[in-house]
Formats: structure tokens, sequence, C-alpha cells
């Protein structure tokens, strides 16, 4: 994968909402689901993206360093799909200060190799982060049919992340998704999940929404 970013929203000075502490979530272009209820259109657009290499990228984040220092914050890439991104996550990953860490939002959805799929996690674990992972659903109808794409990449991406020990450093999201799969669907997705081995797992209502934009 490229190590450019392509980078559409960034939004500094976030408290509990994406990882530990303060953080600065980096909104990432581009995005292999066709969800019909995108919460994040706006970082689809292709005009409105900067090309960015981590180099570029941490120097316009290190405004925030005494804060990610003083709080165990850090760093959020999201989306958008932020593995669509992998190589130059590693890449940034290996410039920054070893007090930052870094956290990914993804659907584990990404077409990329199992290899850098793991590589990329494993060098964001290693800054003591975490991985967020929106599971839109278990089910593979229901999955096909909201996404546009199938879910057996995401099922067998969570299996590699048991058989590492990293369910610990893992925050599922389950939504309830309205006219697609009410809460009691929704429910019973969450206990399964937690049957794999997963045990922070987030079910919540599905709000359309964009980012704000800062600068």
């Amino acid at each position: 994968m490229s190590s450019q970013f392509l980078v559409q929203v960034i939004n500094r000075h976030r408290m509990t909402v994406d990882g530990k502490g303060v953080t600065t979530l980096v909104g990432l272009f581009g995005c292999p689901l066709k969800c019909k209820l995108c919460i994040n259109k706006n970082v689809l657009s292709e005009n409105k993206f900067r090309r960015m290499t981590p180099e570029m990228l941490w120097n316009e984040l290190s405004i925030d360093y005494c804060y990610y220092l003083a709080s165990g914050g850090g760093i959020t890439f999201g989306g958008g799909e932020s593995l669509l991104h992998a190589g130059a996550i590693i890449e940034f990953v290996k410039i920054l200060p070893p007090e930052v860490s870094v956290n990914l939002e993804t659907s584990l959805n990404a077409p990329i190799s199992d290899k850098l799929f793991l590589e990329t996690v494993d060098s964001v674990l290693e800054t003591g982060g975490e991985l967020i992972i929106d599971i839109k659903s278990l089910d593979k109808d229901i999955y096909k049919s909201y996404t546009g794409l199938d879910n057996g990449k995401v099922l067998r991406r969570l299996e590699m992340l048991l058989e590492k020990g990293y369910q610990d450093k893992c925050q599922i999201r389950v939504p309830v998704i309205p006219d697609v799969k009410d809460k009691s669907i929704a429910e019973r997705e969450a206990a399964s999940i937690e049957k794999m081995g997963f045990n922070n797992i987030d079910l919540f209502n599905y709000i359309i929404r964009d980012y704000m934009i800062e600068k």
C-alpha cells in the first residue's frame, strides 16, 4: 500500500470517543463498503482530501504532543476505512515518539492481504493503542444487503485477532441500524461476539451524522 495518506478530516482534542486520553481523529479517504446509511459521506469526496506523507502528518499533529503525553492519548485513524492506508500507518508509527499511541477504526473488510493486515495491527498495538472495530452485522445476508460486500473476511480477521491474543485490545461496535437491523438482532450478535472471546462490546444506535472539519 502507499506510504502517503489521503487526509480528509483532522479533529483535535477529542475525549473518550475514540481511544484513551486526548486524541486527534484523522479521517482518511476511501472505503470499500457501500453502506446504505453511510455516516461519513464527507470523507468520500475526492475533491477534498490532502496528500500527506507520514512525516508531514506528524509535523501537523505534533502541536498536541503535550496533550498526548499528559493524558496517555494519541492519534486515531478513521475513515472511511483506515486500513486502505496500511502502509502509511506502519511508516507513521515508526516516526512517532514512544509515548504517543495509535488507534485504528476499521470494518476489517479492507482489500489488503491478511499478512499486511496483521503487520499493521501489530504495529499499532505495540504503541499501546487499540482497534475500534465496526461490525455492521454477523449475518451474511444483512451484511451483503447493507454494505454490498461479503462478511467472510471480517469473520476470518476476528478469528485472527483472537489467535494473536488481541481480544482485550479490541473494542467491538455493534450497531442497531434503522430499517436494517433491530435491537434484538444486534443483542444476539453482541452475545455471539462475546462467546467468541471479545469482552469490550459497544452496542449502539446508528446515528446519521457528519464529522465536523477542524483546521
